[in-house]
């Protein structure tokens, strides 16, 4: 363990100090944790509202209260690019540019960033077709509607967040520097002033985004997606599309999930290719389980059990969890308190965004070779045990931990590879969570030694 935390902070460790050290890092950082309170303010509903029982979902559904439950997930977890937009313009001006109004910076991050969103849907209606719903109809376009979508303005849009977030920073920075601004009277009341003189700066913002917008919309090569969120995830997509099918494709694929969302790409951008064939193989074990024949693809599903969501979310963080249980840092006693319940329901977004994983290089390592291990490790044992009273027709939320599906759906041996796959997970972050918790302490002794110092002197 030792030689191991030694190799980590030799070969990540200077990363890690450079990162630290940038003007564009630092901020992203501190972006990502002002975030943090809100996706634990979410995560308690979130976890109410998705509870894992399928009593509970039923009732809240039949009283009329399950949307509401998803109104605050959209309000906040599924708006986290929003957010971004303007948390990090808003930190790189007021850590890099203390003398200019960040505030400034992020409002019209925050507004370059809708203003790059798609605001305009059509609404149809069907005609001609009767309560059995037939295959034929007519279609019509009736209206237009104005509305930003969450599919935008959520976690896939944290990658267009950081970029816009960074233009318009350092544009705002820049022609503050070349006063760019209008230069008001002393008479003028300050906040006033300070309102308007940023009006040229604005507009030239205002500007860009208008031209980048139209860019994306007309350009060749760009105008087939027809704006910046659907060409990233078009890029990202099409490469993904052959590479589906067996586990060890779904071992890629989530291995590649993990590695996106560790530089901000929402996983849904990966997911979004697999789905229609996870649906497809669930449905054709389910037929061959009900018809009494073998299950064609319980590999498949049993390795997406284990190297999926369910150990706490995106990345196996639920490893990461349990090892902050040895944490000597006063930070991550204090996150381990915030983001342990969360967590054991797959919820990790404040454990995404509060240590923060996105963008850490001493994380970098775990999130991407945690599904290629559990997942090679699942394969192997299931290969060994037998698991003919698998039974694919049990179904549980998305909030349900694996342990709990795998052993309704396997039994105590699907039950003991997940204990074993959960295991894995720990052994993987464990050493790279102490190397971040050794530069915490180190970082919290030299702190209170200032603020004795303070003491002293006053």
């Amino acid at each position: 363990m030792g030689n191991m935390e030694k190799f980590i902070d030799t070969v990540f460790g200077p990363i890690a100090m450079y990162m630290n050290k940038s003007p564009f890092f630092k901020s992203l950082t501190d972006a990502f944790i002002r975030m943090t309170p809100l996706t634990l303010g979410a995560s308690v509903l979130m976890i109410i509202g998705f509870f894992p029982i399928n009593a509970w979902q039923t009732w809240i559904k039949s009283v009329g209260i399950y949307a509401d439950f998803v109104a605050v997930q959209n309000a906040t977890i599924n708006a986290l690019g929003l957010f971004l937009a303007f948390t990090f313009a808003y930190c790189y001006v007021k850590i890099n540019a203390t003398k200019y109004n960040p505030l400034v910076a992020g409002l019209l991050s925050l507004s370059s960033f809708m203003i790059m969103i798609p605001q305009q849907y059509a609404l149809y209606t069907v005609t001609g077709v009767g309560a059995q719903l037939p295959a034929k109809g007519t279609v019509q376009a009736v209206a237009d509607l104005n509305a930003f979508s969450t599919d935008y303005i959520g976690a896939s849009g944290i990658l267009v967040a950081i970029i816009i977030g960074y233009i318009v920073a350092r544009l705002y920075i820049f022609l503050n520097d070349k006063h760019f601004v209008i230069t008001l009277p002393e008479s003028v009341p300050p906040n006033v002033a300070e309102s308007l003189s940023p009006t040229f700066i604005s507009g030239a913002i205002m500007i860009l985004m208008f031209v980048l917008r139209l860019i994306f919309k007309f350009a060749p090569y760009l105008s087939g997606h027809g704006n910046i969120f659907a060409f990233i995830t078009g890029v990202i997509q099409t490469p993904l599309q052959n590479i589906v099918g067996s586990p060890l494709s779904l071992i890629l694929i989530l291995s590649l999930a993990n590695l996106f969302w560790y530089f901000g790409i929402h996983p849904q951008v990966v997911y979004s290719v697999v789905t229609p064939i996870v649906i497809a193989n669930a449905t054709a074990n389910i037929v061959a389980y009900t018809s009494g024949k073998p299950i064609p693809y319980l590999m498949f599903s049993i390795v997406g059990m284990a190297c999926g969501t369910g150990f706490g979310g995106q990345g196996a963080t639920l490893g990461l969890v349990i090892s902050m249980l040895r944490a000597k840092s006063e930070r991550y006693k204090e996150m381990l308190k915030l983001t342990s319940v969360p967590s054991l329901f797959n919820i990790n977004e404040p454990l995404i965004f509060g240590m923060p994983i996105i963008l850490n290089p001493i994380f970098f390592i775990p999130m991407a070779i945690g599904p290629l291990v559990m997942g090679l490790s699942a394969w192997g044992m299931a290969k060994l045990v037998d698991l003919g009273n698998y039974n694919p027709t049990i179904a549980f939320p998305w909030t349900t931990p694996s342990l709990i599906t795998m052993f309704f759906r396997g039994g105590f041996k699907l039950l003991l590879i997940g204990v074993v796959c959960l295991t894995i997970s720990v052994i993987i972050w464990y050493p790279f969570f102490k190397v971040a918790d050794k530069k915490a302490v180190a970082e919290e002794a030299i702190l209170a030694t200032e603020a004795s110092d303070r003491l002293v002197t006053e």
